[in-house]
């Protein structure tokens, strides 16, 4: 193999792994923008005169979906955490 094509190779490598990184942070960022969302709905649903019922209403999701984001056992769509987050913190 020659000088060219492994340095090439090599460039390449460098290249995907800088790509993958990058990706890798995005998605680490999503994650804890998802988890902050996420336990900022746990406290307004704590400190609410809300039901559970009433909120999963809102949302339009049943009771226990909602029990199991605030669980943790589930995740929301990217859709409905976005809902959540207006719910928590209001209308822009």
């Amino acid at each position: 193999m020659s000088i060219a094509l492994k340095e090439r190779g090599r460039g390449h490598k460098a290249e995907t792994r800088l790509r993958y990184s990058g990706q890798t942070k995005a998605m680490a960022s999503a994650e804890s923008n998802e988890h902050l969302v996420l336990r900022d709905f746990a406290r307004f649903v704590e400190d609410s005169d809300l039901s559970i019922p009433r909120i999963a209403e809102l949302l339009r999701v049943s009771d226990v979906i909602l029990s199991m984001w605030i669980a943790g056992t589930a995740k929301p769509s990217t859709i409905k955490l976005s809902e959540i987050e207006s719910l928590v913190v209001g209308p822009s």
